[in-house]
């Protein structure tokens, strides 16, 4: 789906059929108009694409004036047609869903926890490949940045104010995470993700929370397979006209593997990344768009996002309650 910014007008590309895109764009602006009690410009003597950019400025002009949320109505091109469509945003409740991969490491290498652990790797594996959560020890992560922030400004303390325990976070932060994602790159670890599910018989409080957990996710590769957790993203920064400074949160701010979620040094990225985001007027959050004409649009729901965001969620609860 390719979509323009807050009514501005679409480019024209040699691709497009201007002669279609005209009268869908004139139809629909006619249904928007009855619908929100606005006056259409007369753009009869007005040729081609001047007729659709004043169109636009007149309706952008009167929905400033009549409208508090003029800024969710939207120009919508799905591939197929143009038309126009309120913006919906899922909200994730402003939450950092950072998942730690230190707990895994230590439960991978503790004897009652073994079982549940290959279950944890496959679930770990689906978020990582299937999913495509960003990882902190890969570059283009944001996590990564700020870790690497992190460490610099440790290292830049005189000596006397460092210590050993805050070095081994570093040192652990970074083997251990290099460790994991090798591990839950291996695509045989989710090709055994079923039978893995099937077979688990938990043994205790654990055991029960991680099959709950890893039941929920499989569902989820089942119901929606091969589907990435920015599927119905459509970042703030390809769309619309901000000032160098103010960007939005992006995906990546707020969903990522990490270290770890207990100790100093999550305390302190927290508050770094607290009072970074903070700045930004605006979020990316899961989109979908109601078009004004009650046409049906396929998955136009956040059924998937709903299920990861709180499964996602459970995951990170269970490393929180389980003293790993």
């Amino acid at each position: 789906m390719q979509f323009y910014p807050r009514l501005h007008e679409p480019e024209i590309g040699e691709d497009y059929n201007a002669i279609k895109l005209e009268r869908e764009f004139f139809k629909s602006l006619s249904n928007i108009s009855k619908k929100l009690n606005i006056n259409k410009l007369d753009c009869t003597d007005v040729p081609y694409p001047y007729n659709i950019s004043a169109s636009l400025a007149n309706l952008k002009k009167q929905l400033k004036l009549s409208m508090n949320d003029w800024r969710e109505i939207r120009l919508v091109n799905d591939g197929q047609s143009t038309f126009f469509a309120r913006e919906e945003n899922y909200d994730t409740g402003s939450t950092l869903y950072y998942i730690p991969v230190i707990p895994l490491y230590t439960v991978l290498h503790k004897k009652e926890t073994a079982k549940a652990s290959k279950l944890l790797v496959a679930v770990y594996a689906y978020i990582y490949q299937v999913l495509a959560v960003p990882y902190y020890r890969n570059t283009d992560c944001y996590l990564n940045s700020m870790y690497e922030m992190l460490e610099n400004s440790y290292h830049e303390e005189e000596e006397e104010y460092q210590d050993e325990e805050s070095l081994d976070e570093f040192n652990d932060a970074e083997l251990i995470g290099d460790y994991i994602k090798e591990l839950i790159t291996d695509k045989k670890h989710l090709l055994s993700f079923q039978k893995l599910v099937d077979k688990f018989v938990p043994k205790n409080d654990f055991d029960k929370d991680v099959l709950l957990i890893a039941t929920s996710f499989y569902e989820i590769f089942h119901s929606f397979p091969n589907v990435r957790i920015d599927c119905k993203y459509f970042p703030l920064r390809y769309r619309e006209i901000h000032e160098e400074y103010d960007n939005p949160i992006a995906l990546d701010n707020y969903v990522s593997f990490c270290a770890s979620i207990k100790g100093n040094l999550f305390e302190t990225l927290c508050d770094f990344v607290n009072n970074e985001l903070q700045e930004y007027s605006e979020i990316d959050e899961p989109v979908r768009f109601l078009p004004f004409d009650n046409r049906k649009i396929e998955n136009n729901d956040f059924d998937f996002e709903t299920k990861v965001f709180d499964t996602i969620d459970n995951l990170i609860r269970l490393w929180q309650e389980h003293n790993f």
